[in-house]
């Protein structure tokens, strides 16, 4: 099912459980059933596969005839054997078979006293199952993620996952109202029904993961059954899914009061572009820097809760004018506030300062300097090698711009040394207009893509729509820059909240990018059907043909062919293919994979494939001796 098909089957299936939510219900409850028919299925045929084997070994000895058996009837029984194992092999994987548990640092209750006496009045308060494990991690964010211990058997294994950044950047009470609503699924908060429906869609999920792994014939079939059935459960209790994120913060609401709820919504709508922007900020620093900064962790820590008053009313409204996703079961932060009753004022005011220490103080305490030191040493090691590499080129780049503006003095630039300047002027020195620079630039040579492209950016980023022609001029001169304008032309009016016109250039983004893989399909493999064309070399690459040819080896060659290629997706691409017929002598000896890889491996100065033209290549053959010019 593609996406268009499902957001269309959900906008149906909402307003089918508006008229009757009883009625929706029902066929969603039939649906689970026909769920399980599936597993059984997929059971049965583990068992079958059991009791066939079984049934062979019993018939086989019975009555001390084995022998007599497997003399007469030992091919048969192999022949019979080999696919019932498989069969056996492939129903256990699809029953048994484990994703990896989430990755962090478990937490112990000895380790963390606090944090868990907040998770154990939380679930006496709220009546739910426990956490298995408790897993910090390095990630803005905070999940409850289920895992079946015994595969499709079930036996879940709950695992809180709490992101430390989150945690620096939040109250004890606002981190407890974002785990009490992941928790209010696992605990029920939507009544009996919902929070079955909310496990069976885990549970399917999973199976969809686990679908992929399946292997043999008989995983083939089960994959096939999965993937027809997963995704018509997914939209069907995509509905239901959405109202149980609506009854989890009322859950928490009950927790920890509307208020605090509110704020930890905000919250996190603030601290997720805060740390993006505290992370970018960072990265600032490696043209300085030769290797990652060891404070990353301590400056977060002392960074998370100084949101400044522009950032802060900035962010909190994109989240709250963020329009909602089709796909998306969340609903937006505005019909979050809404649902719980916030006044208009009230859902717009920017959260409270926090007041005493962070969740990361309250509930970790003295482990958490060491979780600090782990975090920050794992990410320096990570970015270590990038980091170094960009700072060495930063420092080339500087030198060549110095180099530039020292050739510049002694008289005027080519194109290409202007336009290199500029471009290292603008990436290196940002607080320097640059504008004006580049728009005599472009005045002076007005069919350039690179420069018109430098400076539809640098309008952009000044709010200037004529940047957006520019872009639309970039792509006329050089129709390989579409999905790099598209880009910026999409994340220019996204920003400022054109939605339908970005639209356009995301379609525009995914038709080249369709034609590119269909491109690069087509170039990456040699189809005999292509047509062929004698090839129109320029002087240069004629004359480094002619050169190579002379030094070439053509022992146990007896004819070479070089012809141009016509790609259907882009008749204009410039792709060629070498035909080879070896001697008599070379073709009896069997040395033909040996000479079409010695003259594969020669430095050809186009782009082509080598290929003999016996076998499936005989069109080619057949094609070349109709073209004249082409023997080489």
């Amino acid at each position: 099912m593609n996406e268009e098909r499902f957001q269309l089957m959900v906008a149906r299936l909402e307003r089918e459980s508006a008229r009757s939510q009883a009625a929706y219900q029902f066929k969603v409850a039939m649906l689970a059933l026909l769920g399980f028919g599936v597993l059984l299925l997929v059971m049965g045929l583990a068992g079958l596969g059991i009791f066939l084997v079984v049934g062979l070994l019993l018939v086989t000895v019975k009555g001390g005839a084995a022998v007599l058996l497997l003399a007469k009837f030992g091919k048969a029984l192999v022949l019979l054997a080999v696919p019932l194992w498989y069969l056996i092999k492939s129903s256990f994987r699809a029953l048994l078979v484990r994703l990896p548990a989430p990755q962090g640092v478990e937490l112990t209750r000895q380790q963390a006293p606090e944090l868990f006496a907040a998770m154990d009045d939380m679930r006496r308060r709220m009546r739910g199952p426990r956490f298995h494990h408790v897993l910090l991690v390095d990630d803005v964010n905070a999940a409850v993620v289920q895992r079946p211990l015994l595969g499709l058997f079930g036996l879940p294994r709950n695992y809180l996952l709490l992101g430390l950044p989150l945690l620096e950047s939040m109250s004890p009470e606002e981190a407890l109202a974002v785990v009490a609503h992941e928790y209010g699924h696992l605990a029920g908060s939507h009544g009996r029904f919902g929070a079955f429906i909310y496990r069976l869609r885990l549970t399917w999920a999973t199976i969809a993961a686990y679908a992929d792994q399946w292997e043999g014939w008989v995983g083939k079939v089960l994959r096939r059954l999965v993937q027809w059935y997963a995704p018509y459960f997914n939209a069907y209790t995509f509905v239901l899914a959405r109202a149980q994120e609506y009854q989890a913060d009322r859950a928490s609401a009950e927790l920890v009061g509307p208020a605090v709820v509110s704020h930890a919504l905000k919250r996190v709508n603030l601290a997720g572009p805060h740390y993006q922007q505290f992370i970018g900020q960072t990265f600032d620093r490696i043209a300085q820097l030769p290797a990652p900064p060891q404070d990353l962790a301590m400056g977060w820590a002392a960074a998370a809760d100084t949101v400044t008053e522009a950032d802060g009313r900035r962010w909190l409204d994109e989240a709250l004018d963020r329009p909602p996703q089709a796909l998306d079961t969340h609903p937006t932060l505005r019909a979050r506030l809404a649902a719980l009753a916030l006044s208009g004022d009230d859902m717009a005011a920017m959260p409270p300062a926090r007041v005493g220490e962070s969740a990361a103080v309250r509930w970790l305490g003295s482990l958490l300097p060491a979780m600090r030191a782990r975090f920050q040493g794992e990410w320096a090691e990570r970015v270590a090698e990038p980091w170094a590499q960009r700072h060495r080129e930063i420092q080339a780049n500087r030198a060549r711009l110095a180099q530039l503006r020292q050739m510049a003095e002694t008289g005027p630039l080519g194109w290409d040394d202007q336009y290199e300047l500029l471009r290292l002027q603008v990436q290196l020195e940002p607080d320097v207009d640059s504008l004006t620079s580049v728009v005599d630039l472009n005045a002076a040579h007005p069919d350039r893509p690179a420069a018109l492209y430098l400076e539809a950016c640098l309008r952009l980023d000044r709010g200037d729509e004529v940047g957006l022609a520019l872009l639309e001029r970039v792509m006329a001169l050089d129709a390989e820059s579409t999905k790099p304008c598209c880009e910026r032309a999409h994340a220019y009016l996204s920003a400022h909240g054109d939605e339908a016109r970005a639209q356009t250039y995301a379609q525009r983004w995914q038709a080249r990018h369709a034609f590119e893989e269909e491109r690069a399909a087509q170039l990456n493999r040699l189809d005999p059907t292509h047509p062929l064309e004698a090839p129109q070399l320029d002087s240069e690459t004629a004359a480094q043909l002619r050169a190579l040819l002379q030094k070439l080896d053509r022992k146990g060659v007896r004819r070479l062919y070089l012809a141009r290629r016509v790609i259907p997706a882009d008749p204009t691409a410039q792709t060629y293919v070498l035909g080879v017929t070896l001697t008599w002598w070379a073709q009896r000896r069997g040395q033909q994979s040996a000479i079409l890889q010695r003259l594969a491996e020669q430095p050809w100065p186009l782009p082509l494939f080598v290929c003999s033209l016996t076998g499936s290549n005989k069109p080619i053959a057949k094609s070349l001796k109709r073209l004249q010019n082409v023997e080489v």
